[in-house]
Order: C-alpha cells, then sequence, then structure tokens
C-alpha cells in the first residue's frame, strides 16, 4: 500500500489490483483533469464534488470561488477524500447481460485540506496558480498571473493514497481470453492496447482464426 507520509491504508481486497508505485501514482495523477473532492456537510453528510486540480510534491492544489458549500466545509474539518479514475474499457458480457463489466485505473487519497489565504501564503498560492495553469493551459503558463491576491486555492496534503487497476486480473484464463476476443471483435485495432494491458497478446486471442487469415492472406 502506498503512502506519501501518513500510515498505510487499509489492505486491498485484491492485492492484484492494488498499484503502490509512487512515480505510477503520480503519473495518473498529472494525467487526471478532473478529480472529485470529497468533503463533510454541517449535517454530517459526505459531499462529493468535482475539481479541476494539479498534483506536485504530495500536494493537490486547486482554486475555488471565494466563498461556497466545499470552503466552509474545509473551515469546518480539514479531513478530505480525493479520487480520480480513467476508464480503459467497457468488457462485453460472455453469455448473460450480467457479465458485463469494465476495466480501469483509479486512485483514493486521504489528506488534509487548508485554504491559501493571508499574505503569507501568497507565494505558495502563486505557485499553484501558475501549476493549475500549466497543466491545463500550457500555451499560457508563462503569461502574467493578475489574479494571485483575488483567487482562492486550496492545498491538500496526501497522507495516504492508494491506486488500483481492474483488468480481470481475477479472472481465469479462459475468461479472459473470451473476453480479449470479444474486444477484439467489437474494437477492432482500437483493442489491441486494452488486450496487451490484460497480459495477452493478439496472437493469443486471434487463435486458429488469425493463423488461418494469415494463411489466407499469403
Amino acid at each position: 500500500m502506498a503512502a506519501l507520509g501518513g500510515a498505510a491504508l487499509r489492505s486491498m481486497r485484491w492485492q492484484c489490483q492494488q498499484i503502490d508505485d509512487p512515480a505510477t501514482l503520480a503519473r495518473w495523477l498529472d494525467e487526471a483533469a478532473v478529480g472529485r473532492l470529497a468533503t463533510v456537510d454541517e449535517d454530517g453528510y459526505p459531499v462529493v464534488k468535482p475539481v479541476s486540480f494539479v498534483y506536485s510534491d504530495g500536494r493537490i492544489y486547486f482554486h475555488s470561488a471565494r466563498e461556497g458549500e466545499k470552503l466552509d466545509d474545509i473551515r469546518r474539518d480539514g479531513r478530505v477524500g480525493f479520487e480520480v479514475d480513467k476508464l480503459i474499457a467497457i468488457t462485453p458480457p460472455i453469455e448473460r447481460g450480467c457479465q458485463v463489466g469494465c476495466f480501469y485505473q483509479s486512485i483514493v487519497v486521504r489528506g488534509r485540506a487548508r485554504i491559501l489565504d493571508g499574505d503569507a501564503d501568497r507565494p505558495l498560492r502563486e505557485r499553484a496558480l501558475r501549476l493549475l495553469v500549466r497543466k491545463h493551459a500550457p500555451a499560457f503558463a508563462e503569461a502574467p498571473l493578475d489574479d494571485v491576491d483575488r483567487a482562492t486555492v486550496v492545498e491538500v496534503t496526501v497522507e495516504r493514497i492508494t491506486g488500483k487497476e481492474a483488468l480481470g486480473q481475477r479472472w481465469p484464463a479462459e475468461r479472459k481470453l473470451a473476453v480479449a476476443r470479444l474486444l477484439l471483435a467489437r474494437d477492432g485495432a482500437a483493442a489491441a492496447e486494452t488486450i496487451a494491458r490484460m497480459g495477452l497478446t493478439l496472437e493469443q486471442v486471434r487463435g486458429d482464426r488469425g493463423q488461418a487469415e494469415d494463411r489466407q492472406v499469403l
């Protein structure tokens, strides 16, 4: 279990899906444009809101309106959750509709959020805004920032982090091969990357049919 400071999370039930490599987790966070921030509202209910963000040095930054529910929640309790995910493929069913599923990557974070305000936080606020622009609008990365003193920026210090990649690792070899063949039939060449990430080759998936097609071409 990966942890950027703090204790490890409860172990994932299916260890074969767990991703611990810090470089991989950082890359997934870098690639994600939108994450979901979880706070607890004044009535004790969890609230989830999407935010555009940037990740740097074990911290997540996002900007916000000057007032709002998530800022109120953070002022009341800085403990937050954060999640990103990426859909890889919807997997077609083999025989029954209930067998449909999906391959995906995800990251779940627990952290502490604080609002960067006041003169003391101005340099950090400016750095965070620069990082956000560099990620989401790279053409303006070097442009002047004219809203540093008006912007509200939140910093989430990552205490615990875990990654997951669901690619049918728990499936028997026969089911994995059957799903890969359905993916290839449905998506054609676009399925090649997903099949490779399943640990299979196109030759394995095509099997005898692929060999027969090759003989016809020859």
